[in-house]
């Protein structure tokens, strides 16, 4: 036998031995509601989360206004905030590796794939998440929601500071996206974003040469005051210590919203290695459970 053929085996019996090895369950699903809501618009909203036929959520809590004022007040203004929680958000644990998959119903701010770009900002992993609000709002609340619920339901705690990051670099492409357009906003900032996190570029002066670099190769017309934003929200996304691997992963399943990653990783070649990628990445983490249950079989 090969080499080849006799590490393939290797993995192959390390993937049966593991597949039988206790591992730690999911959370379960978790629903916020907005506070606001009323009886109506509650079974509204139940209806187009198509609650019936998801599973039945372990917890049901509710977002109000005031705990977006709290969150999400210091990086978007009063005036996107409102003074009501009507959106709501159903989010459901997934195993590791299998992304966000995100579904939105009139929330206007910004596409679902740049919904789920805010979510990897804020730390939320591998769920399914339902963003819902029984007539067009902004979706702020949803937003807090979400958090809200992934927290419960990943019994975990997301860090406040990626939470309001999050929350701003929705607020930025919605501003940017007045005078470019939604679509071409989100592509403009998810481009930047990539290659500020690849490069790790922290420098403020060099994010600003990225931003003219993009916007010349979109062919876009930026103000002044969308430059300052979108540099002021990188270099804070800079600190954050997201890697590419959170892009590539996470946002798998929302490839068909939008262009690839930069528009440029496409065909067979980035298919072939990201599949490739993937499967070295599920082989360490399995190696690494196996490791870490024969420790414990030692202890």
């Amino acid at each position: 036998m090969s080499s080849i053929g006799k590490r393939l085996s290797a993995i192959v019996l390390l993937l049966l031995v593991l597949a039988v090895l206790p591992t730690k369950a999911m959370g379960q699903a978790v629903i916020t509601w907005g506070a606001d809501l009323e009886p109506e618009d509650r079974v509204k909203v139940m209806e187009l989360m198509d609650l019936a036929n998801r599973e039945k959520p372990a917890r049901e809590l509710e977002v109000t206004n005031g705990e977006e004022h709290a969150l999400l007040g210091a990086s978007v203004p009063a005036s996107y905030l409102g003074t009501r929680a009507i959106s709501s958000a159903y989010v459901r644990p997934l195993p590791v590796g299998q992304g966000l998959q995100v579904t939105t119903h009139n929330i206007t701010w910004v596409s679902r794939r740049m919904f789920a770009q805010a979510l990897i900002t804020a730390g939320v992993r591998d769920a399914e998440i339902i963003a819902v609000a029984p007539m067009a709002v902004s979706g702020t609340a949803a937003l807090t929601g979400v958090f809200k619920a992934f927290e419960a339901a990943a019994d975990t705690e997301l860090a406040e500071p990626g939470k309001r990051i999050a929350g701003e670099e929705l607020y930025v492409t919605r501003e940017v996206g007045k005078r470019v357009g939604e679509k071409q906003a989100s592509r403009l900032v998810e481009r930047v974003k990539e290659e500020v996190i690849r490069k790790n570029i922290t420098d403020r002066t060099t994010i600003v040469e990225l931003i003219r670099q993009v916007e010349m190769e979109m062919d876009l017309k930026l103000s002044p005051g969308d430059v300052e934003k979108l540099a002021d929200l990188m270099t804070k996304l800079s600190g954050l210590g997201l890697t590419i691997e959170d892009l590539q992963i996470q946002l798998e399943k929302m490839s068909d919203q939008m262009d690839g990653l930069m528009g440029a990783e496409t065909g067979l070649k980035s298919t072939v290695t990201s599949w490739l990628q993937r499967l070295l990445d599920l082989i360490a983490r399995l190696i690494d459970q196996f490791l870490a249950f024969v420790a414990g079989a030692r202890a």
